[in-house]
This record gives C-alpha cells, sequence and structure tokens, in this order.
C-alpha cells in the first residue's frame, strides 16, 4: 500500500467533495484490506488484514459511555496513584481486541529478519524459560498475565507448575477455559488479585516472572517487594518490561507526547526509568543477576517495534486518511457513536507510539531483568 499516496488523498479530503471522497475511501477499504490478506497472512499472525474485524464487530459496544469512563479512570488514577480500576476497566474491551488484532501474544519480542512473529515469539518462550532456569520441580508466578498464555508456555516447556495471577474478571475467565483447552488443568492455574497485595502465601515459588506488566504500577517498590515476599530464598525473580531511557528527556514536547500517550491511551501510570526497578529490587533486598537489551547492539535482531512496520500496521495507522474514513463512517452511522475517539486513543494510540518513541531511542520494550533472592 502506497503511504504517501493515502497522505495526499487525507489532505485533499479538505474539499468540498470530501463527502464523496471518503464516502469511496471508505467502500474500498474493505476490498484493499482483504486483498492485503493473504501477504500479511504469510508474513505474520499480526496483519493490516486484522484490523478489519475491528471496524465491524463492536456496534454493540457502547464507546461513548467506555471513553467516558476511561476519560475519568485516569482522572481518578492521576489524583489518587490507584490505576487499577482504569486498567481493569481498558481490558474489559481491549483483551479481546488485542487478542483478534495480535493472536495470544502481545508483548513485544525480538524480531529476527525472515522469521514469522509467532516463531520470534516461541524463541522468545524458550529465552523465557532460560532466565528463569525453570525445571519441572518449580511452582513459578506469572504476575499481571492475562490470560496466561506465556505462562502455559513456560509450563510445556519446562514442565514446572504455573499459577497466572491477574486482576480482571474476564482474563480469570478465558485463561481458565484456554488452560482446559490446553489440557493443563493439573500443571497450570489462574488466581484472581493485585500484585500489590497478593492473596499467596509467603515464599511459595520458586520463580517469579512478569512480562509487560509492573508498567501497570504506580509504585514500583511496593510492587517489587511483594514479588520478592512470595519468592522462596535462592528464587529468582524475572522482569521483562516496557520502560524510558536515558535518552527521554520530559521537556522536550515530542518526548512526552509520545510518552505519555503511551501511559494516557491504556489507563496506566507514566512509564517508569529502567533505573527505578533496579533501586526497588536493591530495597526489596534481591540481587541483580543479568540485565540485558534481547535487541541491542550486536543482538542480530530488528527493532524491538519491527511487527508494526513490517506488516504496514503503523504505516496505515499513522495515515492521517484511515481516522477521517473511520469518521466519515461514524457520522454516517455505519460505525457507532464515539467509536473514531475510541479507535484514535486505543487502537492508533499506543501502537504509533511505541514505534516513533522506540526510533527517537527514550522508549525500549526488550529489556531482560533478573534477580536473585539470597
Amino acid at each position: 500500500m502506497n503511504m504517501a499516496f493515502l497522505d495526499k488523498l487525507a489532505l485533499s479530503s479538505l474539499s468540498p467533495s470530501s463527502g464523496k471522497l471518503l464516502g469511496a475511501g471508505l467502500a474500498l477499504l474493505p476490498v484493499a484490506i482483504g486483498s492485503l490478506r493473504r501477504f500479511t497472512d504469510q508474513v505474520s499472525d499480526q496483519s493490516i488484514a486484522s484490523l478489519f474485524p475491528v471496524l465491524v464487530r463492536y456496534f454493540k459496544v457502547d464507546f461513548v459511555k467506555f471513553m467516558r469512563d476511561h476519560r475519568q479512570h485516569l482522572k481518578t488514577g492521576q489524583e489518587t496513584g490507584d490505576f487499577v480500576p482504569g486498567v481493569c476497566h481498558y481490558y474489559s474491551l481491549m483483551s479481546d481486541v488485542i487478542t483478534l488484532t495480535s493472536g495470544p501474544f502481545w508483548h513485544f519480542v525480538p524480531m529476527y529478519a525472515g522469521v514469522s512473529r509467532m516463531d520470534c515469539h516461541h524463541r522468545f518462550h524458550d529465552v523465557m524459560v532460560k532466565y528463569l532456569e525453570a525445571k519441572s520441580s518449580d511452582r513459578i508466578l506469572e504476575v499481571g498475565c492475562g490470560f496466561g498464555e506465556a505462562g502455559r508456555q513456560v509450563a510445556l516447556r519446562s514442565g514446572a507448575k504455573v499459577t497466572g495471577l491477574t486482576m480482571a474478571d474476564e482474563e480469570i475467565v478465558g485463561g481458565n477455559e484456554r488452560i482446559k483447552a490446553a489440557g493443563l488443568e493439573g500443571q497450570c492455574n489462574m488466581v484472581q488479585g493485585n500484585y500489590h497485595s497478593m492473596p499467596l502465601e509467603a515464599e511459595s515459588f520458586d520463580k517469579v516472572f512478569g512480562i509487560y506488566t509492573l508498567k501497570y504500577s504506580a509504585d514500583i517498590d511496593a510492587a517489587i517487594a511483594e514479588l520478592a515476599r512470595v519468592l522462596k530464598r535462592g528464587g529468582r525473580l524475572v522482569s521483562y518490561e516496557v520502560l524510558v531511557t536515558d535518552r527521554y528527556d520530559p521537556a522536550d514536547s515530542k518526548h512526552k507526547e509520545h510518552v505519555d500517550n503511551i501511559s494516557h491511551s491504556t489507563c496506566m501510570p507514566p512509564l517508569w526509568h529502567i533505573q527505578a526497578f533496579r533501586d526497588a529490587a536493591r530495597k526489596a533486598g534481591l540481587e541483580p543477576a543479568e540485565e540485558e537489551d534481547l535487541c541491542g547492539p550486536g543482538t542480530g535482531t530488528e527493532p524491538w517495534y519491527s511487527c508494526f512496520e513490517r506488516t504496514g500496521i503503523f504505516h496505515l495507522l499513522n495515515s492521517p486518511l484511515l481516522l477521517r474514513l473511520i469518521r466519515f463512517a461514524e457520522g454516517s452511522m455505519l460505525l457507532p457513536r464515539g467509536y473514531t475517539e475510541w479507535f484514535d486513543q486505543c487502537c492508533v494510540h499506543p501502537t504509533v507510539d511505541f514505534v516513533l518513541g522506540g526510533r527517537l531511542g527514550i522508549v525500549s520494550g526488550a529489556v531482560m531483568m533478573t534477580w536473585r533472592k539470597p
């Protein structure tokens, strides 16, 4: 798809004939997306074609109310430091949307040239097992597990028993369904709770890990202290997170815009700096083991955000035309009221901000940190 052409088309839509132009573009959009399905599905399970079901699947959702509640939850979180209700509200809808568009794996992983996104994720699961030093005799806890997919992959590869902890009702139900479908009822289970205060006994797990989960914490010291509490002596804590780097300058308006969009669109606290994790682990009495940027120099990988670039999703979402088409469709009642705001705030962002922030080097999504409890 020629994205430069789309941008020119978007500018031309400012003319008096914009209604006809947008209407024609909207009519052609499913055809264009359909023509890309065969190609993009060969490249990755995350494709431009996966955006089309999002346009047509959620007609019964009250997007006006969803976004009104989203804004209120974010405001409350910023005032009180309690972002939990907002995160739960966000995932009450977005868990299904993200799975629909990206498959079972929601996090970024090192991408290798000529290797599909799904195979890159499977490589990452092997890497996680390695950093955990997971064994069949281990009891392992995955915090902020979503539907528990990563935990099930660790269980399958290592033979360990894995507990997934999440706050969202929908993820408990969906996780249990997936455990049953995988035949892992005797090896995996789901627990509902907040990882700042877990309904789990002290020193009850050999290993604890989280993938893109501590970014939802407004108190990283308390979160890591709680993870250390349930970890046995000699056990390992592994964290793989989205972080801001030393290059991030909050006084730079573009830097701040991208980083704020990532947080605001997902109703979570501001992203943490990597040093905050190091300091919190030290305060919790943990000893550093390994720290590695899996997409750093010499790793032979593509940038962690390249999954959005290689399929064209970033270019499509970053083009003004798509949002104009959606706004026209909402105005014509082809899409529900409030759909445009939701799509812009929760789909366009944070996707484009991950890429733009990653290109600037102010956001990192592939740092693996490991600590040991002495």
